[in-house]
């Protein structure tokens, strides 16, 4: 799979915003390290300070680095979710909020973490490193072995909030 081909299908798909019209010539791809925890990022060559002020009078961004995990390749739904998450971001939405996540989501679903290999891999590296192992209701003293990223909202046992 290209990525300059996946870039190319989704650039018109980012919604409009603040750094929109200069997606096209501001945006440089490149292969993150093997062994970064990361799946993407983006990075706004002008530092933080000037990237406010562009921001605010709505100026042209400068350069802006994407960084790909290489392992993206082996699974193309997940490269295209990824991409066009660090996409949204270099449009201007710098948070990670309903609105990034909602337009993700529009142009390329999430995969699930049940189909994806490298998803699985990062989720068992991060709970064999978590301080939490095991979830304990406190009404009705129900424990179970972590098995989420997250925290569940309820228990398994009695279903109340926890």
């Amino acid at each position: 799979m290209d990525v300059q081909e996946v870039l190319a299908e989704l650039l018109p798909q980012v919604p409009e915003n603040i750094f929109s019209k200069w997606l096209q010539q501001r945006i440089s791809l490149i292969w993150l390290e093997l062994s970064d925890d990361r799946l993407g990022m983006t990075r706004f060559e002008e530092g933080p300070a000037e990237l406010v002020r562009r921001r605010k009078f709505s100026l042209d961004p400068g350069n802006i680095t994407i960084g790909l995990h290489p392992r993206l390749k082996e699974e193309p739904e997940l490269l295209r979710h990824t991409l066009a998450h660090e996409l949204v971001h270099a449009s201007g939405v710098l948070n990670h909020s309903k609105e990034l996540h909602d337009a993700v989501d529009s142009i390329a679903p999430g995969v699930a973490i049940s189909d994806s290999p490298m998803l699985q891999e990062m989720r068992d590296e991060f709970l064999g490193s978590a301080r939490v192992k095991s979830w304990t209701c406190s009404h009705c003293g129900y424990e179970w072995k972590r098995a989420t990223v997250r925290k569940p909202m309820r228990c398994h046992k009695c279903a109340r909030p926890l």
